[in-house]
């Protein structure tokens, strides 16, 4: 069972709903990652969760464009917006 937590920014307020690494559900793995462009964080699947070593792995990407620029973000790192640490709040969501 996944879990999605609030990140927030204590300096400009940017506030986003991530699991704020690698994840995993029954049915996927998701990593956030923060698109250069859109200087956002987001959760993307990078697997199919089959239970087995041969997942279908899918190479990260910006789901606004498969052309913008995104890396792995794992907390705490800094804002997208700003640069200054994130805080990671409670749970928000359990995903499955």
């Amino acid at each position: 069972m996944g879990t999605l937590h609030r990140f927030f920014c204590p300096t400009c307020a940017h506030a986003v709903e991530v699991s704020g690494g690698d994840d995993a559900g029954m049915v996927c793995l998701t990593t956030t990652v923060v698109c250069e462009e859109c200087r956002q964080l987001y959760d993307v699947t990078i697997a199919e969760n089959t239970g087995s070593a041969n997942a279908k792995r899918i190479p990260i990407h910006c789901p606004k464009s498969g052309m913008h620029k995104v890396k792995r973000w794992r907390s705490p790192r800094p804002c997208p917006k700003c640069g200054t640490s994130m805080k990671k709040g409670e749970p928000t969501v359990l995903w499955d």
